[in-house]
């Protein structure tokens, strides 16, 4: 990262420069309750994930008016009209806030984390005049109604309020980046005071925790939003950041979570929408794809060894023995004839 460009992301003047905020969907005026602020920062095929999140909101929370934001490099005028199908007759605005392609250029990135993992540090600039903001990655569905969530942060006056990692990985996170406690939290949900956080500087002192040790940190802005809120965030009940990392064994096909789940976080590298993956927790996630704009569109193939070897597994699984031996094949021409 060059030195200082951290500093002039969140400079006004350089973000009224850098980003173009536009409502794609203007709700239904007329509407009494209050308006909740929830942010997305996505890129690529994230995009399309983001309206699974965002209809399972919608369905989960019928008393509720939302504002959905959606920060993004990407052109998406090309959705449109899945953006009006999505929200319409309902209350709920939709704003993309497009930045330019080139702010995060210079941030570390790794297969797993594109730039869009800092995306999530410019909402409480964007929305610098609200009280509260959720943030959201786009791996995630909603299952029940939290209403109670707001409410909770509205007497504490932390920065952030957010989930705590499961507890058989908290202390080895929190060794990795040198806490003085195992408090280490997944930044998939988070809650945000936009008043305290700016106050405090959070964002930037985030960014600078990059700047110095972004190349060694595993999880990036995660790990640097560990270091800079150390003692200076509120937890809430894991069932508003719920991990799942569906796996593989015999074991996992049959796991589900909690029935009082509110975000279901599909975090790790298997995702619902991968073919490989049909384990019984993905089924929340394909319950509403088939509901949604992109119910025609086809879950990902495999695009490399690894992957390949899952869905072989699972073809063989399944006794699709045929479809089992291509994707042996498939898999043996990834590994040895890359």
């Amino acid at each position: 990262m060059k030195a200082g460009s951290f500093e002039r992301i969140i400079d006004e003047a350089f973000l009224e420069k850098n980003v173009s905020s536009d409502v794609v969907v203007a709700g239904n005026g007329g509407d009494a309750r209050p308006v909740r602020h929830i942010v997305l920062g996505v890129d690529g095929s994230f995009l399309r994930h983001a309206f699974i999140t965002m209809q399972s909101i919608i369905e989960a929370s019928r008393n509720e008016v939302f504002s959905f934001h959606l920060i993004t490099d990407e052109n998406v005028s090309h959705l449109t009209e899945k953006f009006n199908t999505l929200l319409a007759a309902t209350f709920h605005t939709l704003t993309v806030h497009k930045i330019a392609s080139t702010l995060f250029a210079d941030f570390p990135t790794t297969q797993l984390f594109t730039k869009a993992t800092y995306y999530r540090l410019l909402a409480p600039h964007f929305l610098k005049d609200v009280d509260l903001l959720l943030y959201l990655d786009a791996d995630i569905v909603c299952l029940n109604a939290f209403e109670t969530l707001w409410h909770f942060a509205q007497d504490k006056q932390q920065p952030a309020f957010v989930v705590l990692e499961d507890e058989s990985l908290r202390a080895e996170l929190a060794k990795n980046v040198t806490l003085t406690s195992d408090r280490y939290f997944n930044a998939g949900v988070m809650l945000i005071n936009v008043p305290r956080w700016r106050e405090e500087r959070i964002s930037l002192q985030t960014f600078a925790v990059l700047s110095e040790k972004g190349a060694t940190l595993q999880y990036l802005d995660q790990d640097a939003l560990n270091i800079v809120l150390e003692n200076r965030f509120a937890t809430v009940d894991s069932k508003y950041n719920t991990i799942f990392k569906p796996g593989h064994g015999s074991e996992d096909y049959t796991a589900l979570p909690p029935p009082e789940t509110v975000f279901l976080h599909y975090a790790g590298a298997d995702k619902p929408w991968q073919q490989w993956n049909k384990q019984a927790v993905c089924s929340y996630y394909s319950a509403i794809y088939r509901r949604s704009v992109w119910a025609d569109r086809a879950y990902d193939l495999p695009k490399n060894d690894r992957q390949a070897k899952k869905m072989y597994k699972l073809m063989f699984r399944e006794k699709k023995f045929l479809k089992g031996l291509k994707w042996y094949i498939t898999y043996y021409l990834f590994r040895y004839l890359k």
